[in-house]
């Protein structure tokens, strides 16, 4: 099992993510900034299975940061491409080098949640299922949430 994560523009690494888009479905919005942002196609889940907290760089030049929800999508991903977004650099990684990369450069709070999100979708994808096991991957559908 492994995790595709892309590069931000900050140099954090990330699950593909973006804002939702009106004219589709929140998975369907997903599943469009996996395509973006990694390259990846396949087969997503209607619905998100867990979400966390991290922070994002506020528009403009100053250094402010806003706390964003994110919505998690199990993506089980058929091919890859060269992405549409330059700079993204999508790399696999199993679940533990994944958590990982994901907690370096942020605060030990939103690390703590990220992990727990890669720990439920190991939970989600080793529960005996019929037919395929679905994902490989996590797509993000971003949300605001309320500033602490």
């Amino acid at each position: 099992m492994e995790f595709l994560l892309v590069k931000t523009s900050a140099g954090k690494w990330t699950f593909p993510k973006g804002r939702h888009n009106p004219t589709l479905s929140a998975s369907q919005s997903a599943a469009r900034e996996a395509w973006e942002e990694a390259g990846a196609k396949g087969r997503i889940a209607e619905k998100h299975f867990g979400s966390y907290l991290d922070t994002k760089r506020a528009l403009g030049h100053d250094a402010r940061t806003r706390e964003i929800r994110i919505l998690t999508y199990l993506l089980e991903v058929h091919r890859t491409v060269v992405p549409e977004e330059n700079g993204r650099q999508p790399t696999w990684f199993t679940p533990r080098d994944a958590k990982k990369r994901l907690a370096e450069g942020r605060d030990s709070l939103y690390g703590r949640q990220i992990a727990k999100i890669v720990d439920s979708a190991v939970e989600h994808l080793t529960v005996p299922k019929r037919g395929r096991v679905p994902a490989f991957l996590y797509a993000y559908d971003r949300r605001l949430a309320p500033a602490r």
